[in-house]
Parts: structure tokens; sequence; C-alpha cells
């Protein structure tokens, strides 16, 4: 049953691969790859590949080049291709020629080298050069999408490509702590960062759930604060040699002086609060701190770097730093003694004098400190690497001081947020500075509002309109005291009810892309609702009190980015932490998404068209199956397992179309739903259908390319979304009594009675659209308010078709404009 489903799903997937291929090579005539290169030249003419493929290595050091013989062997003979151990005139040559050739010695990659390399394709065969190793193992991942989307033609347009990255730091956090990932999986991850030319792997091996590695120092850290689920010393010398021959550094995070729960369980004589503690299995941020008035706490700090110094050979140590409580400092009368004596005022003040301490200590082992935004303190030697979880107005700051910095704020994707957020996500500045100047005919007001959130304290923002008689000139915004952003408004309508305007404006927050759908009404104030992705939550507000023209021009923005700012920008990290994350999710949740992420830090600020990026995303769905990521794997596990074994094929089949139309829930929306739940902790099982869903399905994805090209006047593409729309409603009379019968699917069945009235209010949508006259504006409203009441409480599960219908919904209406609606983005 497991085969005949995958062939059905696979069947599915290279359809829509080869539909998003056909669209690629139309639009640019260039080969799918992902990230983009910097330069390709290609011919119409093309190489055959009709004889077996023969890798040449050529200056490779001599560890490396064992393995990736064997390692790209297997690559090309899983994607379909003959191959041969040698290079003869029977077979077609792949040489590969590194210019500066290394000894017997292994190299193990560095931040800052060259990272280009060239690749020619030719009539007589494919040449790799490049100045070092770690050059040509980007051009064979070039290579290898080349050959994957070549298997079914058998030919390679010829071409030259020249390439090297727009920013030296690329990486991927992993969080071992809050769930155990095995090492079989952790070398998964490595090579798929491998296959999208990613080259930091962030270990994060510390934390207040955990200590995941093996001390011989300090041997009860493994022994009492792991659960038995540790890594061993030579466990991590395997890992770190095996990312080395691909070309991806190692950087270990040793969590302190917080996070550290798990130390606490093992020596709770070096916290400030010297008591028995237990192992903590919640999430969230928690009291116990390592005391910096005690010696032992250094001499346990240097013990600990001395291990890692020897396990992890980067000159880069992150030690985190990030969320600490003071509570214990400010309740020690040691502590504040100590403070007293070294006249530091605050407690960030003595967590700067800590990380002095702790940098001194890195020092001495030829380690390079790294952490969080926290630890960044002007004292601090200009070669600390900050990593930026708090936003670019953060990164900005620190990078405007001399210091290097990462950018991982919008690149969190243990978050479910669409590709397209991450794929916006510009290291640099992208902002306006300030406001536009106002002439003397224009007006302004300003609109404060709240936004709830289900757990922490509510968001609260300012919007700043600028207006001239009834247009809108420009409108600002700003969220929890951050800097404003502009709005780029894509119409300018004023209502002509006196004091009323309707706004529907996009932001890329912290939070994800939030979409404020607000009235604003000088009476009665704000009401709507406001989207971050597909979460809803509500929002109230009012007219602002007070706001003067002093007001107005002093408004915070985002600061320039001079040139050596962003000269200080080394790249970024994704980031997956895994509160909801475990072995069996992992690759749902990082691939082929993390290509997206890798675009943006390898290729040129000007590759950002969307549209283009999924058609190629899609594409590498496939790709990434074939180089042995379990995505897709781990999807049909995951519903297979809700079913049971004795499920037959046709109840396998529509689970997996039900599960087409449903997404999980955007932002923090699960996590918080999880702790008013009292299942926010590491024993809370993950195997719920929300926990196999993808962020962004290939159905939904294709019924927006649908809607719009309907809005471009193709009648086609609206029978394809009706007959979408049909086979889903047919579906539900069959999954109704499969949902009651499954004791796992039970708790769908209100998803599903949502999704059923979804479905009939698209329906009627669609055959109002087909009818003259157009849809009226009371049956608009109508439907919209219907289908906002249908999504309008909280899931851990969303229903995608919702917001799909409500686009439909636009599309359809008779003028395809809102009479009295201001679309904006941010």
């Amino acid at each position: 049953m497991m085969a005949q489903l995958r062939s059905w799903l696979y069947g599915i997937f290279v359809s829509l691969q080869v539909l998003a291929a056909c669209q690629v090579q139309a639009q640019s005539q260039t080969p799918i790859l992902m990230p983009t290169p910097t330069s390709l030249v290609q011919s119409t003419q093309t190489l055959k590949l009709d004889k077996p493929l023969a890798l040449s290595l050529n200056g490779l050091s001599a560890q490396r080049s064992t393995f990736v013989q064997a390692y790209y062997r297997d690559q090309f003979f899983e994607f379909g291709y003959q191959v041969s151990t040698a290079t003869s005139d029977l077979s077609l040559p792949i040489i590969v020629t590194v210019q500066t050739p290394q000894d017997a010695t292994h190299q193990h990659p560095q931040l800052g080298q060259n990272e280009h390399y060239q690749l020619s394709i030719t009539q007589t065969g494919i040449t790799i050069s490049a100045p070092n190793e770690f050059g040509a193992l980007h051009a064979l991942a070039t290579l290898s999408q080349l050959l994957y989307f070549a298997r079914d033609s058998r030919e390679l347009a010829l071409l030259h490509i020249k390439d090297s990255p727009r920013f030296p730091w690329r990486g991927l956090l992993l969080d071992s702590v809050r769930h155990f990932i095995s090492i079989p999986a952790i070398k998964r991850q490595l090579r798929g960062m491998a296959a999208a030319k990613l080259n930091v792997f962030h270990w994060h091996l510390t934390d207040d759930q955990g200590w995941r590695f093996a001390s011989k120092a300090y041997p009860k850290l493994h022994q009492l604060a792991s659960d038995g689920q540790y890594y061993t010393q030579a466990e991590i010398r395997q890992v770190v040699e095996y990312a080395s021959n691909l070309g991806i550094r190692v950087v270990p995070e040793f969590d302190v002086p917080g996070h550290a729960s798990a130390i606490a369980v093992a020596y709770p004589e070096l916290m400030t609060e010297v008591k028995p503690y237990q192992m903590e299995d919640g999430w969230g941020v928690f009291e116990p701190l390592l005391d910096p008035s005690k010696p032992e706490v250094y001499t346990f700090i240097n013990a600990i770097v001395t291990e890692l110094a020897d396990l992890f050979p980067d000159p880069y140590l992150h030690i985190g730093g990030d969320e600490v409580d003071p509570t214990h400092w400010q309740n020690s009368d040691r502590v504040q003694t100590y403070m007293h004596q070294h006249k530091l005022n605050t407690s960030a003040d003595l967590q700067a004098h800590f990380n002095h301490k702790v940098q001194a200590i890195l020092r001495r082992h030829n380690k390079k400190m790294m952490g969080w935004d926290e630890i960044f303190h002007p004292a601090l030697d200009k070669d600390v690497m900050i990593q930026s979880w708090r936003g670019k107005a953060s990164l900005s700051q620190i990078a405007a001081q001399g210091y290097p910095v990462l950018l991982s704020a919008g690149f969190y994707i243990d978050q479910p947020q669409p590709a397209s957020y991450h794929y916006r996500n510009e290291p640099f500045d992208t902002d306006l500075h300030q406001p536009h100047p106002l002439s003397a005919q224009d007006a302004f007001q300003a609109w404060d509002f709240t936004m709830p959130r289900r757990k922490g304290r509510a968001v609260k923002g300012k919007l700043v309109m600028v207006t001239q008689r009834q247009s809108v000139r420009h409108v600002y915004v700003q969220l929890n005291d951050r800097p404003f952003k502009q709005a780029r408004l894509d119409s300018h309508l004023i209502s002509p009810d006196a004091g009323l305007t309707r706004l529907n404006a996009t932001v890329d927050s912290w939070m994800g892309p939030t979409r404020a759908e607000l009235t604003l009404d000088a009476k009665t104030g704000i009401s709507g609702r406001i989207l971050i992705g597909n979460a809803v939550y509500p929002v109230t507000g009012k007219l602002a009190a007070h706001f003067s023209h002093a007001d107005f021009v002093n408004m915070p923005f985002l600061s320039a980015m001079n040139a050596q700012a962003k000269g200080n920008i080394l790249g970024g990290e994704a980031t997956l932490w895994s509160e909801l994350v475990t072995e069996q999710n992992l690759d749902i949740r990082s691939w082929p998404r993390l290509f997206t992420i890798a675009e943006r830090l390898w290729s040129e600020r000007k590759v950002n068209h969307e549209a283009a990026m999924y058609q190629r995303l899609h594409a590498l769905y496939t790709f990434a199956d074939a180089i042995g990521l379990h995505h897709d794997k781990q999807y049909r596990r995951g519903l297979q397992s809700l079913l049971g074994s004795q499920a037959s094929d046709a109840e396998l089949a529509l689970l997996v179309r039900f599960a087409e139309q449903l997404e999980p829930a955007s932002y923090y929306t699960r996590h918080h739903l999880k702790y008013q739940q009292g299942l926010y902790h590491q024993n809370a099982p993950l195997d719920q259908l929300v926990d196999f869903l993808p962020v962004e399905n290939q159905t939904m994805l294709m019924l927006y390319q649908k809607l719009a090209q309907f809005r471009q006047g193709d009648g086609n593409a609206l029978q394809h979304i009706t007959a979408t729309l049909k086979a889903w409603h047919t579906d539900y009379r069959l999954l109704a009594p499969l949902l009651a019968k499954t004791p796992t699917l039970h708790g769908l069945q209100t998803t599903l009675a949502q999704a059923s009235s979804i479905n009939e209010l698209s329906l009627a949508i669609v055959r109002s659209c087909t009818v003259k006259p157009s849809i009226s504006v009371q049956r608009m409203q109508h439907f919209a308010g219907r289908l906002r009441e249908i999504q309008s409480n909280a899931a851990e599960i969303v229903v995608a078709a919702g917001l799909f219908s409500e686009h439909l919904l636009e599309a359809c209406r008779a003028d395809g404009a809102s009479p009295d609606s201001t679309s904006i983005d941010l």
C-alpha cells in the first residue's frame, strides 16, 4: 500500500516539478538552479549524456577526494546515471581541478575562504575549476542539480557558470537539546546543507532542558542532565569530519550564564542560588544562573572550553548569552557584594563583566567568542561576533559600531512561515530612514492599536497616515516601539464616508508576514483583525489623543546603514529550534524551504523574484528527495501512522487530499495554544496531523497560481479552481466516517466542519463569479463576513482554503478593487 501511495504522490510532485520547470525555462531559458549563480551564459547547443559519467578530481586532499568520489558516485547513480570509476573514451568526463592543490593534510573549512568556482559544459565534457577545494564542492553541488533535472532528457545545455557567494557565513542552527536529534539525522541535514551551499552548522548543544555532549572533566553533566541522550566525543568528531568533507564548518553553542538549568542539575554549587534542581522539561525562560562571583565557575568554563576546543577545530565558539533573567543575581547578597566591589551598577553590567572574563578564557584556547544580541557591550573586543535574533535595528546598530554580525531574525524555520517571507529578508538596509517632508496641503493623523497574544504581552502599535484631500500619500507603521516603516501604497482611496477609512496593510515583522485589515473610524476607533501568516488575531485601537508635528518629525526610523556597517554583516543563519520539532518531522520543517534562505545569502541582491523562486523551489522538492532528504517520507509516514497499518490505499489517499487544504498555524500560535493547554513541555506528544503538515503545500500554491492567471483573464484557470473545490466537496462525506472511526483523527472533526463550510462558500463565490451581473456588494460582504467568522477561532491547524477563498472573492468582484479600501504593503 505504501509503495502505491508513494507512486501516486510522486506522480503528483513530478507533474508539478515538470510544470514548474517548463515555466522557469520559458521565462529565463536557464536551468533550474538554487541558489542562482552569479553568472550563467548558455548556448542553444547541448551535450548528450549518453555515456557513463566519470568524475576526475585533481588537487583535492586525499581524504576529501576519497569522500567526494564516493558521495557523488552514489548521488549520480541515484539520479539514474551510469557511473564509471575511470575516465576513458567510453565515458563522459567530469574534470575537477583545484588551482591551488592541497597537500595530503586535510584542511577544515574556514570563515573567509575563497568559495569561487567556474563550471563549463562543452561538447567534450564537463570541467570545474576553483581556487580551492571548497569552491570545487560548491561547483559539484551545482552540477548535481543540473544532472538531476536532465535525467529524463539526457542532455545538458552547453554553458559557462562563474559563481561565488554574496556572504561568507551561511548557516543553519539545529537545536539538539529540546528534542534530541540522532547522528544519522544530523548527517542528513548536512547533506542538504551542502546541496544548498550552506556552509556553517551551528550545533546548539546545551540549554535548560538538557546537556547533550559527554564531558570528561564534568561527567555529571551528561550522566545526570541528559536523560541518557547525548553525543559521545567520538560521535562529535565523526560529525565534524563529515561536515568538513562537505565543506561545512561546525560551530558549537555552550550557553552561559543563563539557559543553565541542566548545569544546575549536575553541579548546583556553580549556581547563584545553590539548591537541589530537577530536570527542566518545560519550554520558556528560567531563572537558574551561573554565579559570576565564584572562581570555580570560570574553572568550569575553562574545562568545558578545553574539551570543545579539542572537538571543534573552527575558531568560533558560541556562548549563547541570551534571555538572562537576573532575578537570582538580584536576590544574592554574594553577587550584589561582588557587583559593588567591581563597580557594576546593573545586571547588564555584570553580564558584560562575565562575558569579558569568558572571552579571555576563549582567547587562551585560540577561540573567538560569538553570542546573541544580549552579549553585546562596547567594552568587548571587536572580533566578537553577534548573532541577531532581535532584528535589523539591533543588527544595524551593532554593525555600525564595528562588530561582525549575523542575521537570524526572519530566518526562524521552526516557525511555520511562507518561503516568500524568508526570501524577502534582506540583511542589508532596505527601509526609509525618516518620514517624507510634509507639504502645506498635507494632513496627518495617528492611531494607536493593540493586538492581544495568547501568551505574553500584547503587541502595541502606531499607524500614522498622511493624507491630502481624498488621497493617502504615505502611511507609516510602528510595532512594539520598534522603528517605523513606510507603507507602499497600491491605491490612494479613502472612503467617502466622513471619518472612515479601511486599510489592508502588510508588513514583514519579526512575527512573520503581518497583514492588518483595519477599519479606522474617528468616532468608534479601530476594528478589524491582524493576520500573522495564516493565524488570525483580533485588534482594537483608537485615534491618538496627542500627536503633534514635532512627534511626526521625530518618529524613530531605522538608521541608515553605511558601507562600514554593511561590511560587518557577514551573513546569516536559519534557526531550527526544536520545541515542536522531533526527528520524525525534522525534514518537513527544513526542506526544501532552506534553499530559499540559502539563495538569499548566496545570490546577488537583485535575485528577488518571488514567483520564479517558488517555481524553482517546487522543482527542488523531488531533487531534495533524490539526494536523501526525508521531507516527503516523513510526511507520508506521519499520515500512515495516524490511520494505522490496516488503512486502505483509498483512506490514505483521502487523508492526503484533506491535508492539502490545511497548514500549521503561523508564528508562535501553536506554542501559545499548547501553553494554554498545559502541553508546552518536552514530554507532550508531537504525533498529530499538524506535526506532519508542510508549512506550504503544493496544491494550495498551485491554486494561488491559477487565481493569478484568472485575474489576468484566463477563464480556464477558474475551471481548474472549481474542479479542485468540487473534488474536495466530494471527499467530505467520505472523510466524516473515517475521522469518526479513527481515534487518532477524532480531533480533526472540527477542522473538517470548518473546511466543509468554507468549501460551500467557495463554490457559491465561484457560481457568483460566472454570472452577470457580477457579485453585488451586499453579497460580497455576506461572503466575507461568513469566511471571517469561520476562521476566527484559534487552532493549531488552519484551513488554508479559507484565506484562499477570501482572495477568490476579491478576484470575483465586479470591478476588481474595493470601493472603500486602501491596500498597503509595508
